[in-house]
Protein backbone atom coordinates (compact mmCIF):
# COMPACT_ATOMS: atom_id res chain seq x y z
CA UNK A 1 0.00 0.00 0.00
CA UNK A 2 2.95 2.53 1.05
CA UNK A 3 4.76 1.52 -1.84
CA UNK A 4 1.80 2.46 -4.44
CA UNK A 5 1.56 5.58 -3.05
CA UNK A 6 4.57 6.38 -3.05
CA UNK A 7 4.70 5.43 -6.75
CA UNK A 8 1.18 7.24 -7.30
CA UNK A 9 2.85 10.27 -5.49
CA UNK A 10 5.91 9.96 -8.12
CA UNK A 11 3.59 10.44 -11.23
CA UNK A 12 2.28 13.35 -9.81
CA UNK A 13 5.05 15.33 -9.19
CA UNK A 14 6.75 14.01 -12.52
CA UNK A 15 3.98 15.41 -13.82
CA UNK A 16 4.00 18.68 -12.47
CA UNK A 17 7.21 18.89 -12.92
CA UNK A 18 6.62 18.78 -16.52
CA UNK A 19 3.73 21.18 -16.52
CA UNK A 20 6.25 24.03 -15.19
CA UNK A 21 9.04 23.03 -17.61
CA UNK A 22 6.90 24.10 -20.39
CA UNK A 23 4.74 27.06 -18.45
CA UNK A 24 8.78 28.37 -18.12
CA UNK A 25 9.49 27.42 -21.55
CA UNK A 26 6.85 29.28 -22.92
CA UNK A 27 6.93 31.95 -20.69
CA UNK A 28 10.83 32.36 -22.62
CA UNK A 29 9.42 32.27 -26.05
CA UNK A 30 9.06 35.30 -28.01
CA UNK A 31 7.69 34.67 -31.70
CA UNK A 32 7.87 37.46 -34.02
CA UNK A 33 6.66 36.26 -37.35
CA UNK A 34 8.82 33.31 -38.69
CA UNK A 35 11.49 34.37 -35.82
CA UNK A 36 12.00 32.83 -31.93
CA UNK A 37 13.66 34.34 -29.90
CA UNK A 38 14.14 33.37 -25.83
CA UNK A 39 14.47 36.12 -22.98
CA UNK A 40 13.48 35.21 -19.25
CA UNK A 41 10.40 37.63 -17.82
CA UNK A 42 9.39 37.66 -14.18
CA UNK A 43 7.13 34.76 -14.49
CA UNK A 44 10.63 32.29 -15.26
CA UNK A 45 11.91 32.73 -12.03
CA UNK A 46 9.00 31.68 -10.07
CA UNK A 47 8.34 28.66 -12.72
CA UNK A 48 12.05 27.41 -12.29
CA UNK A 49 11.97 27.72 -8.33
CA UNK A 50 8.50 25.34 -8.67
CA UNK A 51 11.04 22.86 -10.49
CA UNK A 52 13.25 22.35 -8.28
CA UNK A 53 11.37 22.48 -5.16
CA UNK A 54 9.50 19.94 -7.09
CA UNK A 55 12.67 17.85 -7.90
CA UNK A 56 13.96 18.06 -4.74
CA UNK A 57 10.19 16.24 -3.21
CA UNK A 58 11.00 13.62 -5.76
CA UNK A 59 14.64 12.97 -4.42
CA UNK A 60 12.77 12.41 -1.02
CA UNK A 61 10.08 10.38 -2.66
CA UNK A 62 13.08 7.91 -3.79
CA UNK A 63 14.42 7.06 -1.02
CA UNK A 64 11.51 6.64 1.49
CA UNK A 65 10.83 3.98 -1.80
CA UNK A 66 14.49 2.25 -1.38
CA UNK A 67 15.97 3.60 1.70
CA UNK A 68 19.37 2.74 1.41
CA UNK A 69 22.65 3.82 2.47
CA UNK A 70 24.00 4.52 -0.86
CA UNK A 71 20.36 5.88 -1.58
CA UNK A 72 20.48 8.54 1.21
CA UNK A 73 23.81 10.14 0.52
CA UNK A 74 22.34 10.33 -3.07
CA UNK A 75 18.98 11.81 -1.66
CA UNK A 76 21.13 14.41 0.16
CA UNK A 77 23.04 15.47 -2.74
CA UNK A 78 20.29 16.44 -5.37
CA UNK A 79 18.11 17.46 -2.78
CA UNK A 80 20.96 19.88 -1.79
CA UNK A 81 21.73 20.81 -4.82
CA UNK A 82 17.88 21.87 -5.83
CA UNK A 83 17.23 23.34 -2.87
CA UNK A 84 20.14 25.49 -3.61
CA UNK A 85 19.20 26.09 -7.11
CA UNK A 86 15.65 27.49 -6.70
CA UNK A 87 16.79 29.66 -3.81
CA UNK A 88 19.27 31.30 -6.34
CA UNK A 89 17.29 31.04 -9.32
CA UNK A 90 14.24 33.05 -7.33
CA UNK A 91 16.82 35.50 -6.10
CA UNK A 92 18.32 35.92 -9.63
CA UNK A 93 16.68 38.76 -10.79
CA UNK A 94 17.27 38.50 -14.01
CA UNK A 95 20.98 38.95 -13.80
CA UNK A 96 23.00 36.12 -16.14
CA UNK A 97 25.83 35.21 -14.06
CA UNK A 98 23.46 33.47 -11.93
CA UNK A 99 21.09 32.11 -14.33
CA UNK A 100 24.11 30.83 -15.56
CA UNK A 101 25.62 29.53 -12.60
CA UNK A 102 22.19 27.64 -11.90
CA UNK A 103 22.70 25.45 -15.35
CA UNK A 104 26.15 25.12 -14.42
CA UNK A 105 25.03 23.39 -10.96
CA UNK A 106 21.99 21.75 -12.57
CA UNK A 107 24.35 20.05 -15.14
CA UNK A 108 26.48 19.01 -11.94
CA UNK A 109 23.60 17.59 -10.05
CA UNK A 110 22.49 15.95 -13.28
CA UNK A 111 25.88 13.77 -13.36
CA UNK A 112 26.18 12.96 -9.54
CA UNK A 113 22.64 12.06 -9.47
CA UNK A 114 22.64 9.61 -12.65
CA UNK A 115 26.31 7.94 -11.10
CA UNK A 116 24.49 6.70 -8.21
CA UNK A 117 21.75 5.41 -10.69
CA UNK A 118 24.83 3.78 -12.33
CA UNK A 119 26.25 2.34 -9.45
CA UNK A 120 22.45 1.47 -8.36
CA UNK A 121 21.17 -0.37 -11.21
CA UNK A 122 23.20 -2.55 -13.32
CA UNK A 123 20.57 -3.18 -16.21
CA UNK A 124 21.10 -2.79 -19.25
CA UNK A 125 18.41 -0.35 -20.60
CA UNK A 126 19.18 1.72 -17.19
CA UNK A 127 22.58 2.00 -17.86
CA UNK A 128 22.27 3.32 -21.58
CA UNK A 129 19.50 5.81 -20.33
CA UNK A 130 21.78 7.49 -17.99
CA UNK A 131 24.82 7.65 -20.27
CA UNK A 132 23.05 9.40 -22.19
CA UNK A 133 21.84 11.82 -19.90
CA UNK A 134 24.53 12.15 -18.62
CA UNK A 135 26.28 13.22 -22.01
CA UNK A 136 23.70 15.57 -22.49
CA UNK A 137 24.37 17.55 -19.02
CA UNK A 138 28.20 17.12 -20.30
CA UNK A 139 27.61 18.95 -23.40
CA UNK A 140 25.11 21.74 -22.23
CA UNK A 141 27.64 22.77 -19.26
CA UNK A 142 30.11 22.59 -22.70
CA UNK A 143 27.82 24.82 -24.21
CA UNK A 144 27.22 27.25 -21.56
CA UNK A 145 30.64 27.51 -20.70
CA UNK A 146 31.51 28.36 -24.66
CA UNK A 147 28.60 30.93 -24.41
CA UNK A 148 29.05 34.69 -23.12
CA UNK A 149 27.68 34.60 -19.85
CA UNK A 150 27.20 38.48 -19.78
CA UNK A 151 24.86 37.61 -23.03
CA UNK A 152 21.47 37.41 -21.33
CA UNK A 153 19.81 35.57 -24.81
CA UNK A 154 22.85 33.00 -24.86
CA UNK A 155 21.76 32.15 -20.92
CA UNK A 156 18.27 32.31 -21.74
CA UNK A 157 18.59 30.27 -24.49
CA UNK A 158 20.71 27.90 -22.25
CA UNK A 159 17.67 27.68 -19.70
CA UNK A 160 15.08 27.00 -21.95
CA UNK A 161 17.28 23.99 -23.25
CA UNK A 162 17.89 22.76 -19.52
CA UNK A 163 13.97 23.15 -19.00
CA UNK A 164 13.16 21.47 -22.17
CA UNK A 165 15.45 18.38 -21.21
CA UNK A 166 13.37 18.57 -17.68
CA UNK A 167 10.60 18.19 -19.72
CA UNK A 168 11.16 15.16 -21.65
CA UNK A 169 13.11 13.08 -18.29
CA UNK A 170 9.72 14.19 -16.68
CA UNK A 171 7.15 13.01 -19.33
CA UNK A 172 9.58 9.53 -19.54
CA UNK A 173 9.45 8.88 -15.59
CA UNK A 174 5.69 9.70 -15.53
CA UNK A 175 4.96 7.54 -18.32
CA UNK A 176 7.35 4.49 -16.35
CA UNK A 177 5.16 4.32 -13.25
CA UNK A 178 1.77 5.02 -15.18
CA UNK A 179 3.23 2.07 -17.28
CA UNK A 180 4.96 -0.05 -14.55
CA UNK A 181 2.53 -2.74 -14.16
CA UNK A 182 2.15 -3.57 -18.34
CA UNK A 183 4.00 -6.51 -19.20
CA UNK A 184 5.11 -5.42 -22.59
CA UNK A 185 6.59 -8.48 -23.55
CA UNK A 186 3.19 -10.08 -22.46
CA UNK A 187 1.70 -7.41 -24.20
CA UNK A 188 3.80 -8.24 -27.69
CA UNK A 189 2.85 -11.88 -27.67
CA UNK A 190 -0.96 -11.14 -27.09
CA UNK A 191 -0.85 -8.38 -29.93
CA UNK A 192 1.29 -11.11 -32.54
CA UNK A 193 -0.29 -14.65 -31.75
CA UNK A 194 -4.45 -12.61 -32.02
CA UNK A 195 -3.05 -11.22 -35.50
CA UNK A 196 -4.34 -7.96 -34.39
CA UNK A 197 -0.66 -6.26 -35.59
CA UNK A 198 -2.35 -7.48 -39.63
CA UNK A 199 -5.71 -5.80 -38.20
CA UNK A 200 -3.76 -2.73 -37.25
CA UNK A 201 -1.86 -2.53 -40.84
CA UNK A 202 -4.98 -3.37 -42.69
CA UNK A 203 -6.54 -0.08 -40.61
CA UNK A 204 -3.50 2.54 -41.48
CA UNK A 205 -3.09 1.12 -45.55
CA UNK A 206 -6.77 2.37 -45.56
CA UNK A 207 -5.72 5.48 -43.75
CA UNK A 208 -3.66 6.24 -46.49
CA UNK A 209 -4.74 5.39 -49.52
CA UNK A 210 -7.91 7.47 -48.55
CA UNK A 211 -5.92 9.92 -48.05
CA UNK A 212 -4.59 10.27 -51.51
CA UNK A 213 -7.43 9.55 -52.65
CA UNK A 214 -9.34 13.01 -50.58
CA UNK A 215 -5.88 14.88 -51.29
CA UNK A 216 -7.06 15.23 -54.42
CA UNK A 217 -10.87 15.63 -54.14
CA UNK A 218 -11.25 17.89 -51.37
CA UNK A 219 -9.71 21.60 -51.32
CA UNK A 220 -9.57 22.00 -47.85
CA UNK A 221 -6.82 19.10 -47.97
CA UNK A 222 -4.36 20.16 -49.95
CA UNK A 223 -1.34 17.95 -49.05
CA UNK A 224 -1.23 14.17 -47.77
CA UNK A 225 -0.37 15.53 -44.47
CA UNK A 226 -3.16 17.47 -44.00
CA UNK A 227 -5.61 14.77 -45.65
CA UNK A 228 -4.08 11.96 -43.53
CA UNK A 229 -4.40 14.04 -39.92
CA UNK A 230 -7.98 14.00 -40.99
CA UNK A 231 -8.13 10.42 -41.48
CA UNK A 232 -6.44 10.29 -38.00
CA UNK A 233 -9.63 12.28 -36.53
CA UNK A 234 -11.95 10.25 -38.13
CA UNK A 235 -10.62 6.88 -37.15
CA UNK A 236 -9.93 8.10 -33.58
CA UNK A 237 -13.86 9.64 -33.12
CA UNK A 238 -11.79 12.97 -32.08
CA UNK A 239 -13.80 15.24 -34.58
CA UNK A 240 -11.43 18.44 -34.38
CA UNK A 241 -14.37 19.95 -36.69
CA UNK A 242 -11.14 21.86 -38.37
CA UNK A 243 -11.25 20.22 -41.71
CA UNK A 244 -14.10 18.69 -43.95
CA UNK A 245 -15.28 16.74 -46.78
CA UNK A 246 -17.66 19.16 -49.02
CA UNK A 247 -17.44 16.38 -51.83
CA UNK A 248 -19.90 13.10 -52.01
CA UNK A 249 -17.46 10.98 -52.30
CA UNK A 250 -15.51 12.32 -49.68
CA UNK A 251 -18.34 12.18 -46.97
CA UNK A 252 -19.05 8.54 -48.26
CA UNK A 253 -15.30 7.77 -47.54
CA UNK A 254 -15.86 9.58 -44.17
CA UNK A 255 -18.21 7.67 -43.33
CA UNK A 256 -16.82 3.98 -44.31
CA UNK A 257 -13.58 4.85 -42.81
CA UNK A 258 -15.30 6.21 -39.41
CA UNK A 259 -17.09 2.67 -39.26
CA UNK A 260 -14.20 0.63 -40.61
CA UNK A 261 -12.06 2.30 -37.28
CA UNK A 262 -15.13 1.76 -34.68
CA UNK A 263 -14.99 -1.84 -35.32
CA UNK A 264 -11.29 -2.13 -35.35
CA UNK A 265 -10.54 -0.20 -32.49
CA UNK A 266 -13.48 -2.35 -30.77
CA UNK A 267 -11.94 -5.36 -31.76
CA UNK A 268 -8.49 -4.91 -31.02
CA UNK A 269 -9.04 -3.82 -28.04
CA UNK A 270 -11.61 -6.38 -26.34
CA UNK A 271 -9.13 -9.30 -27.70
CA UNK A 272 -6.09 -7.93 -25.91
CA UNK A 273 -7.64 -6.89 -22.52
CA UNK A 274 -8.98 -10.60 -22.43
CA UNK A 275 -6.23 -12.30 -23.29
CA UNK A 276 -3.98 -9.94 -21.27
CA UNK A 277 -6.54 -10.29 -18.15
CA UNK A 278 -6.14 -14.38 -19.03
CA UNK A 279 -2.27 -14.44 -18.95
CA UNK A 280 -2.41 -12.00 -15.91
CA UNK A 281 -4.43 -14.66 -14.28
CA UNK A 282 -2.32 -17.50 -15.33
CA UNK A 283 0.17 -16.02 -13.59
CA UNK A 284 -1.05 -15.08 -10.27
CA UNK A 285 -2.10 -18.49 -10.42
CA UNK A 286 1.65 -19.88 -10.79
CA UNK A 287 2.60 -17.23 -8.25
CA UNK A 288 -0.18 -18.42 -5.60
CA UNK A 289 0.17 -22.38 -6.30
CA UNK A 290 4.12 -21.52 -5.52
CA UNK A 291 3.11 -19.83 -2.32
CA UNK A 292 1.29 -22.51 -1.22
CA UNK A 293 4.16 -25.03 -1.93
CA UNK A 294 6.85 -23.16 -0.17
CA UNK A 295 3.84 -22.63 2.66
CA UNK A 296 3.46 -26.55 2.89
CA UNK A 297 7.32 -27.24 2.73
CA UNK A 298 7.91 -24.78 5.63
CA UNK A 299 5.72 -27.21 7.41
Amino acid sequence: MVRTILSISSGIISATILAFSVLSIMSMMQIDGDKASFSYTDKTPIYLTCIFIFMAVMSVILYVKDMTKLNFIRTLVVAGFNVVLAIIVLFAKGQPILFSITAGLYCLSIVISRVFELIHSHNVRQVVFNALIIAFAIFMALGMFASPTDNAYNVSTIIMVECLFIAIVSFIKASSIAFSQMQVKVLAKIIVSTFSLEILFGLLTTMVCFSFILMGLEETMPTFGDALYYCFAVVTTIGFGDMVCTTLVGRILTVILGLYGIVVVAVITSIIVNFYNETAGKRDEKQIKEISKDAEKKK
